[in-house]
């Protein structure tokens, strides 16, 4: 099973220079979506203490969405107030296929900070259940359906386990909002963004340009304020973050901003990110979008800090999501919605 896993991940890396490898990459993800269905698949916690070390240290190498910074580091993402789950196939049980961090915590976490904060012990009574990162370890089983039936394996378990727990949901990275943000700045001519679609509208532009000026950033002669506002955020030196000044003007515009590009910004009908993609197909709603959540070097080289909490509701309304996306609506709750006005 490893081997056939294995072959299709060197098909897929192949593909790109030969397009005929197309049928067969096809085939092998619908026989591998067989082999490994949700039935077939067992779910295990993760501890620090009673996992083997070599799982332990696959998770530890495989984590991608928040990179572990030490052992305690680890220590802590095992250990109380958080769970790690994994799926393992009967055919590979020393390797986990995809795992998933969670964090209980008594409210819906809008920043990592309060991940780390709320949790260190177990809680009696968590009302809130945060899923913060989950990652795939075999590139040879993209396109197979894990991560939904994890989620969802996972959210059923821990609602067994802790009765108290009403909200689920994740605090999820933009990993391309950065970058979507640069690419559309630069455009020039008729596809040029307005300073209305960037700054929502001339009062916050005018805030930001005062509080540049309260912060000591001056605007140079003839620069527009669009591009001054790129120059402010990609700064290195300027570290816009530690401004308070800034902080307050800068929080509407990126909110906002990242409001347009998880909506609107669609290709073939579907979101363009891929985060949001994977949580709204899986009938999730887009909750809401959180400034500086991820303060890490990561988190503003990525999406400015900016991180979304998706809300997984009950099932009736995770079907009803679900099937929205089918017919290309992104559903998003109130606060989003007002965001877009």
């Amino acid at each position: 099973m490893k081997t056939i896993v294995s072959i299709r991940s060197d098909v897929r890396a192949l593909k790109s220079e030969n397009r005929e490898l197309d049928e067969l990459d096809f085939n092998m993800r619908a026989q591998l979506s067989n082999w490994f269905s949700a039935g077939i698949l067992e779910l295990r916690r993760i501890t620090y203490d009673s996992t083997p070390a070599s799982i332990i240290e696959t998770i530890a190498k495989k984590e991608s969405v928040h990179p572990l910074q030490s052992l305690d580091d680890l220590r802590l993402r095992l250990g109380g107030g958080r769970r790690c789950f994994g799926f393992f196939h009967p055919s590979l049980p020393d390797e986990p296929l995809v795992f998933i961090h969670c964090a209980l915590v008594p409210t819906m976490a809008s920043t990592m900070q309060e991940i780390h904060d709320h949790t260190g012990t177990d809680s009696n009574n968590p009302a809130a259940a945060i899923f913060y990162s989950i990652n795939s370890t075999q590139p040879g089983l993209a396109g197979v359906d894990l991560g939904n039936f994890l989620i969802k394996r996972v959210a059923a378990q821990l609602a067994t386990e802790f009765p108290s727990l009403d909200t689920f949901a994740t605090l999820s990275p933009v990993p391309r909002f950065r970058r979507w943000f640069l690419n559309k700045t630069s455009q020039e001519g008729k596809f040029a963004p307005t300073s209305e679609f960037i700054f929502g509208d001339e009062a916050a532009m005018e805030k930001f340009l005062d509080c540049c000026q309260s912060a000591s950033i001056p605007l140079p002669p003839a620069t527009s304020p669009i591009s001054h506002l790129v120059t402010v955020l990609e700064d290195n030196e300027n570290k816009w973050y530690e401004k308070p000044e800034l902080l307050e003007a800068l929080d509407p515009i990126l909110t906002k901003l990242a409001a347009k590009y998880l909506v609107l910004e669609k290709h073939r009908g579907k979101p363009v990110d891929g985060v949001s993609k994977f949580h709204l197909s899986n009938g999730a709603e887009l909750h809401r979008i959180n400034f500086l959540a991820n303060q890490t070097r990561k988190g503003y080289q990525t999406s400015y800090g900016i991180m979304v909490n998706y809300l997984y509701g009950d099932s009736k309304s995770i079907d009803d999501n679900h099937l929205s996306y089918v017919n290309g609506e992104v559903v998003v709750s109130e606060a989003i919605k007002d965001l877009l006005c």
